[in-house]
């Protein structure tokens, strides 16, 4: 079976690594299974400039155009990563920062309260061992995952179109080169503006009811340097200020010695920016504006300091009926993009991968299996019917597993961006939420539920079994 992932951002590389690692192959003397990755564009070094294709306020939010900025890994991601590949899991470790607590903050310099990110063993218990979100670069992460990639597997061609041939039949991919490729799977791992989504749904409906929705929120980020500030080295410590009109945090995406302070800001504005209204004078006399009467002396420091010269407006995607057909499957911002503020994005690209990964290896097993038990089977040539019945379950199952877990993600998100621009009224009640969750997590678990539970104990592995020993019942 051929395979093409479209997309080598977090998901598309994690994907790949995690089919490696568990698609079984078909009997001899049936070829092995193939896998190929195209990208469009060429990756940058952390803080480059965007490429000139690459238009920054249409970026996808995945994209290896855009791989500077940062990112925290939370502990389910990580615990994932450790699944995968224990090496990968300790590069992504030692590059980046170990956020043990997220110490939230008023602009007026009140301490609201201080939140552990240890997940105490997640799903696998308190015998388990427990993880903590790490604070990284988008690039430190994404050149984890690309450094494992064995050479030759990243072909960096642009995919324009896909035709099906048939019902479930081979795809046709025609490269920006003028080239065309056949498959029998293809992940469409390529972004908030995806391609392969395109092909399942259409233009027409990818352009109304299925294209990227503006949130309404936008965001601007970059690095200062300098010795760490004590709150974050003392604490191992992501800072989060909330405040009238918008949002600041900082923390460190690499080690401490390396005296790299990372931040971001993020406001509300009724439509998403343009070439002309984004430039460096008036991207700074935003935040001037925004926080330039805020206590925190670091965020002050980072107003004198910061040099930015995008604006990124943030983008959602309504819920999609499916997820794939006739051996396309979308995963990743492809499938689901979520806010920044759930601090989930990358982590459940790489959830994506694995849970893809296992039921595939799972529904390929069994249809090997099967085919090797019949006494009639037919050459090894012909099991390609049964590999295609296998990625069709794949695709429904893959669905049915993930939607409801990131759609819970996405309505949090939602509820935690709500209204960026509050009066001093609305200011004063959001400490006091936000300082009640806190310090009361008893009251809040008895009112709202275990939200953190619900995002550290999910297990792929458990989900994945479940519904393959509900397949094995019928």
């Amino acid at each position: 079976m051929k395979i093409v992932i479209a997309g080598a951002g977090i998901s598309g590389l994690a994907t790949y690594h995690y089919l490696r690692k568990h698609l079984p192959n078909p009997p001899a003397p049936a070829p092995p299974h193939t896998i190929r990755i195209y990208e469009t564009y060429r990756p940058r070094p952390s803080g480059a400039s965007p490429s000139p294709d690459a238009d920054p306020f249409e970026a996808l939010s995945t994209s290896t155009a855009l791989v500077g900025g940062g990112l925290g890994v939370s502990s389910n991601g990580m615990r994932v990563l450790r699944d995968l590949d224990p090496a990968i899991y300790q590069a992504v470790a030692k590059q980046g920062f170990p956020c043990e607590r997220i110490i939230f903050m008023g602009q007026n310099g009140w301490a609201l309260g201080v939140k552990e990110t240890n997940d105490k063993g997640g799903f696998e218990g308190p015998s388990g061992r427990a993880e903590v979100c790490v604070s990284s670069t988008r690039h430190g992460l994404w050149a984890c995952l690309m450094a494992a990639m064995p050479e030759g597997v990243v072909q960096y061609k642009k995919i324009t179109d896909v035709e099906i041939l048939g019902q479930g039949g081979k795809k046709v991919m025609r490269l920006e080169d003028g080239t065309e490729e056949e498959c029998d799977l293809l992940i469409g791992a390529d972004g908030v503006k995806s391609t392969v989504r395109k092909v399942l749904f259409g233009e027409d409906k990818c352009g109304r009811e299925y294209r990227p929705l503006y949130t309404g929120v936008s965001w601007v980020g970059g690095f200062i340097s300098g010795p760490l500030p004590s709150r974050v080295a003392d604490h191992n410590a992501m800072v989060f200020h909330l405040g009238r009109h918008g949002f600041l945090g900082y923390a460190s995406a690499s080690p401490a010695e390396a005296n790299s302070l990372m931040w971001w800001s993020t406001w509300e504005t009724d439509s998403p920016p343009t070439r002309g209204s984004a430039n460096h004078k008036s991207i700074k006399a935003g935040m001037q504006a925004r926080h330039g009467k805020w206590a925190d002396p670091i965020v002050q420091a980072i107003l004198s300091q910061a040099e930015v010269e995008t604006i990124y407006p943030i983008w959602a995607l309504p819920d999609l009926p499916s997820w794939g057909r006739d051996g396309i499957v979308l995963t990743g911002d492809a499938a689901h993009a979520l806010s920044p503020t759930t601090a989930q994005g990358a982590c459940q690209a790489l959830e994506d991968a694995q849970t893809m990964s296992l039921l595939l290896a799972g529904t390929l097993t069994r249809a090997y299996s099967a085919r090797q038990e019949d006494a009639t089977a037919s050459p090894p040539a012909l099991w390609a019917e049964e590999e295609k019945e296998a990625v069709e379950r794949t695709i429904k199952l893959f669905y049915d597993i993930r939607l409801p877990r990131v759609s819970a993600i996405a309505e949090r998100g939602r509820a935690l961006d709500g209204k960026k621009n509050v009066s001093i009224l609305e200011e004063y009640a959001m400490y006091c939420f936000i300082w009640v969750m806190i310090n009361f997590p008893s009251l809040v678990r008895f009112l709202m539920g275990d939200l953190d539970a619900e995002i550290v104990n999910w297990s792929a592995r458990k989900e994945v079994a479940k519904a393959l020993a509900a397949l094995d019942s019928v």
